[in-house]
């Protein structure tokens, strides 16, 4: 993860304590290991894990290396039953390990709900483009300045305009919005390929009160899962955006 200004105490402390953003993370997940699942990667890097790591819930890999800045969130996954010698996790910011990790040869690259957090996403990019070969597939995944939610509030009037950074977004020390379109052009800008792109889940309302619809009731889990899968009908206005990428 690039080192920037961001305290990464005060972020672990804020995700630790966010909760529709549990939900958030559960679907973003299933959208994860339905890809890893398409491709069957074999030597996978993870750069940011937060609570639990994806090698919990993908197991077909030969190595898996997890790089986190997050000493709390590092000893979290250590403690996870799944946790073996095949894993290989790094208490640190990407930047500082590329140049150790550049012979791994991965063929799996994860960068799930990252890219809009640091404040030069491109160095970023750039950072991971380090790590690939032309065989490695990388798997991006940030928030979707069109979501449903934020398309409604601005015909509302609740929001003076799309792309802006939400109070939630705020919170959370995030620097960058992206659509679909932003984020093709600048993952093209660097000389990537995109092999797959699209959103998922649709979600109606923000975070506070679609956790107030589940705590209450109102939406269930079958209907959570119903959101979810609604993008088959309504494809780019999904809460969060993803592309799965390689070398050109």
């Amino acid at each position: 993860m690039i080192k920037e200004s961001r305290d990464i105490n005060k972020y672990t402390k804020d995700y630790l304590n966010h909760d529709f953003e549990d939900t958030m993370i559960c679907y973003r997940r299933k959208k994860i290991l339905e890809i890893l699942n398409k491709y069957n990667p074999k030597k996978i890097l993870e750069v940011g894990c937060g609570t639990q790591s994806m090698f919990d819930f993908y197991n077909n890999y030969e190595t898996f290396v997890v790089v986190e800045p997050s000493e709390q969130f590092c000893e979290m996954i250590k403690k996870s039953k799944n946790y073996n010698s095949k894993v290989t996790i790094i208490n640190d910011f990407l930047e500082n390990k590329a140049e150790s990790l550049k012979n791994e040869k991965f063929d799996f690259i994860i960068l799930s709900s990252l890219l809009h957090e640091v404040t030069e996403p491109i160095k970023m990019l750039k950072c991971i483009k380090q790590l690939c070969n032309n065989n490695t597939l990388v798997h991006i995944n940030v928030p979707n300045a069109h979501s449903m939610h934020l398309l409604w509030a601005y015909k509302s009037g609740l929001i003076e305009k799309i792309g802006n950074l939400t109070e939630v977004a705020k919170h959370f020390q995030q620097h960058t919005t992206f659509t679909l379109e932003s984020l093709v052009k600048m993952v093209d800008s660097v000389n990537f390929s995109i092999i797959e792109k699209g959103s998922y889940f649709i979600k109606p309302f923000n975070h506070s009160k679609m956790q107030e619809c589940v705590t209450l009731g109102i939406i269930n889990k079958q209907l959570l899962d119903g959101l979810y899968k609604l993008t088959d009908y309504i494809p780019d206005m999904g809460a969060e955006i993803f592309i799965n990428c390689r070398l050109k």
